[in-house]
């Protein structure tokens, strides 16, 4: 099937092809025809990353009657990220149409969204619920010619308090309207409200993608905590063309681990909740245009964030929810892409990495940094890739290679030197320092099992902290 064959407008196809779009997502092929034939409330039960924005988005486009000076839709999106994103998505589909769209979100201007709700005419309405209830109780928005609400992404809104702000906006719409929503899980605060708002719902549901997703390498690093810093580090060294999101678990760790990259000479960008909206926006467009390599993000700042072509996901330390390990690691090996994804853990984890693989049904593989001796055989190698060149101006021009006058001076200070003198002198100039770190950091990660064995006569019993209020804990958690 392709988007040719939904029966769509020519010129939202026309938009579709101009994205890149031909064939339909799963989602898309089983809810887009069934939102453009029936008048319904529906239930999609389906992961971030499956193309549901354009699933509710195309057929919502079609019913949109472009005449109109009234809001005909709103679009509810638990952060101001995902609020954005469907915005821009949308108008994107729907620029052929001359479509009308304004996202409404706090830590934005409110006179600007204000100009925009009364002078901009929008046919949809994209927004936050703190916000749009804000607006609502201040009489700005009015929602009596609303004919479609959609709630994107439910259950993270309700993780995030939001669900008696999105029963209330419910309750200011006309009984006439349509309910569209999208929840990856159904707890059951979620089915009470799809019994007390929704009238006999069609529902489709997309099999859950698990970490089993073949495309994703999983791996863990068992390293002490005050180096995983300095791990981090010799990852990117192993891996220079990383792009791909580093987790951490406070918005002070966020912080504290960018500046001691960015000092390390990494191009780093930071999300957190305590940041204004223009330093959010800010950076994400410097990490979506990959002028950044590297966000370093809390689990709350990073909702909403879809890119597409993560090479790796990084644990800086495990979540303390089983859930969010599979949310995180999912963002990475998409669309036939492969992803990696890493945990860095210290010798206290490993027990809850074992439980992590049971509930999971995976193997997470343990791996090794790569020695200091291969360390500094990369840094080197890569120092001399980096003269190329240099060394190739010089075998193509040999005699006329250019100077100016100043490097007689410098010569006279090498011409009573043998040519491994000479190359000596470089060398260290060149890497002596960070060379000489590396060897007095050693080795970072804690050794295995069998290797700690060697260094006792027999097996100890007993001895071992409680790791019951460290950690993650999974084995003290239930999946619910």
């Amino acid at each position: 099937m392709d988007f040719n064959e939904l029966s769509l407008n020519p010129l939202l196809l026309k938009s579709v092809a101009e994205l890149g779009y031909i064939t339909p997502t799963e989602i898309q092929a089983k809810v887009i025809p069934l939102l453009l034939t029936e008048e319904c409330d529906f239930i999609g039960q389906a992961q971030t990353g499956t193309g549901k924005t354009a699933a509710f988005a195309l057929p919502l486009l079609e019913k949109i009657d472009i005449k109109s000076r009234h809001i005909q839709a709103l679009i509810l999106a638990p952060t101001r990220e995902l609020a954005n994103q469907v915005k821009e998505e949308i108008v994107k589909l729907g620029k052929h149409l001359k479509i009308r769209v304004e996202a409404i979100f706090g830590g934005a201007s409110y006179d600007k969204q204000i100009y925009g709700i009364r002078h901009g005419h929008p046919h949809i309405i994209v927004g936050t619920p703190g916000r749009v209830i804000d607006l609502l109780e201040k009489g700005i928005l009015k929602f009596e010619t609303v004919s479609h609400v959609i709630l994107d992404e439910a259950d993270e809104m309700l993780n995030m308090g939001f669900l008696e702000d999105v029963n209330t906006i419910l309750e200011s719409t006309n009984e006439e309207k349509r309910i569209w929503m999208f929840s990856a899980t159904m707890p059951r605060p979620i089915v009470n409200m799809i019994n007390s708002q929704f009238k006999n719902p069609k529902m489709v549901s997309i099999q859950k993608k698990t970490v089993s997703n073949a495309d994703i390498e999983q791996s863990y690093y068992v390293i002490r905590e005050r180096n995983h810093k300095e791990a981090l580090c010799r990852i990117f060294d192993m891996t220079p063309d990383i792009y791909g999101l580093i987790f951490c678990r406070t918005r002070l760790e966020t912080r504290d681990l960018a500046n001691e990259l960015t000092l390390r000479g990494h191009k780093i960008e930071v999300l957190h909740g305590e940041m204004s909206q223009k330093e959010r926006d800010f950076a994400m467009a410097q990490f979506k245009s990959k002028r950044t390599n590297i966000m370093v993000c809390t689990d709350v700042a990073a909702r909403g964030i879809d890119v597409s072509n993560l090479t790796h996901v990084i644990n800086y330390g495990l979540p303390q929810e089983i859930d969010s390990y599979i949310h995180r690691i999912g963002r990475t090996g998409r669309a036939g892409m492969k992803g990696i994804a890493i945990t860095l853990v210290d010798s206290r984890d490993i027990y809850s990495i074992r439980r992590l693989e049971k509930m999971l049904g995976v193997t997470i593989a343990r791996k090794d940094l790569p020695s200091v001796a291969d360390l500094k055989a990369m840094k080197v190698l890569r120092e001399i890739e980096n003269m190329g060149p240099i060394f190739a101006a010089l075998q193509d021009k040999k005699g006329d290679f250019k100077t100016d006058e100043t490097f007689d001076l410098f010569k006279t200070y090498f011409e009573h030197l043998s040519k491994e003198e000479a190359l000596k002198i470089l060398f260290t100039w060149t890497f002596n320092s960070e060379l000489k770190r590396l060897t007095d950091i050693g080795p970072l990660q804690e050794p295995r099992f069998e290797e700690r064995q060697r260094h006792f006569s027999r097996p100890q019993s007993g001895g071992g902290r409680s790791r019951s209020n460290r950690g993650s804990g999974y084995h003290n958690r239930r999946r619910n």
